[in-house]
């Protein structure tokens, strides 16, 4: 789910400066913020709207009105492979098209093509919830917590 932020025109040309410098986008680098604030423990490392569950058999997640359910055994690869995600650009259509086609093989979760992002699809309802890639790897994160 996207947002638009309203800032001064000054401090929208030092983020793109830092970006630049960085060869990121700005949106990396306020993803890098955020995840630093987790680090520092200013907020929890948690992803507004999306509750991740550990049960005896496995993991779920739940997503606004998408469900997924991953064996426990499975945990660490879905986490693996959704980390993975960050490591996207823009640019990198064929290589995110291959990647999508490698998620389910390797994990059972069927993910969609979303511009810049992934829509994850319930096995079930076969409801959607879109994520940004950068928002993916928080994903990633919570669900290799969750399978330890």
């Amino acid at each position: 789910m996207s947002n638009h932020i309203r800032l001064p025109g000054e401090r929208v040309e030092q983020l793109r400066m830092i970006a630049e410098a960085k060869s990121k986008t700005i949106s990396e680098v306020i993803g890098d913020y955020v995840r630093s604030e987790i680090e520092a423990g200013t907020i929890p490392a948690s992803i507004p709207g999306v509750d991740v569950a550990k049960s005896e058999d496995g993991i779920k997640i739940v997503a606004g009105d998408m469900e997924l359910f991953i064996p426990m055994g499975e945990g660490p690869t879905v986490a693996e492979v959704l980390a993975s995600a960050g490591s996207f650009t823009s640019k990198d259509t064929e290589r995110k098209k291959r990647w999508i086609e490698e998620v389910k093989d390797l994990s059972g979760i069927e993910v969609k093509r979303a511009g810049n992002g992934i829509k994850l699809v319930s096995p079930i309802t076969k409801k959607e919830y879109p994520l940004n890639l950068d928002v993916a790897t928080d994903l990633a994160n919570m669900i290799g917590e969750a399978a330890k």
